[in-house]
């Protein structure tokens, strides 16, 4: 029984000691790890300037190439019963409206939904919606 009660202290002994070790290193690594406030206020405002730097930058490349904003043409022909959302689907893919989604609200919103009329008619990127609306529910 004393064998048994011997072995049992010893081997809870050397449990301790591995897990102490244990312990002591990780706590060893985290602290070499974290970096201080300064380190910290360092690294932030560092970070600030590039931003500012890169912001300046931009703004430079900004003023330093001009835009220019290119004008598409485009002949848009309304078949008899073409919906209103193939026909903004195809001004978007041509260019003219940035958003057909936005262009069908604008349609739904003055009623123009189902005043659309068939024809062919030119219409240009330079147009709000109002006058290719206008242009094609004449």
């Amino acid at each position: 029984m004393k064998r048994t009660t011997r072995a049992f202290a010893a081997g809870m002994l050397f449990a301790t000691t591995t897990l102490a070790i244990v312990h002591y290193i990780t706590d060893e690594q985290r602290q070499n790890d974290a970096i201080s406030q300064k380190q910290y206020e360092q690294l932030i405002t560092e970070r600030n300037e590039l931003a500012e730097k890169l912001e300046k930058l931009k703004n430079e490349m900004r003023k330093a190439t001009p835009s220019q904003k290119e004008t598409y043409i485009y002949t848009l022909t309304i078949a008899k019963g073409e919906a209103s959302r193939d026909i903004a689907r195809r001004l978007e893919q041509a260019h003219i409206i940035d958003n057909a989604q936005s262009f069908l609200t604008y349609l739904d919103t003055h009623h123009l939904t189902r005043a659309l009329r068939p024809g062919t008619y030119v219409v240009t990127s330079d147009m709000s919606y109002e006058q290719i609306a206008r242009n094609i529910t004449k």
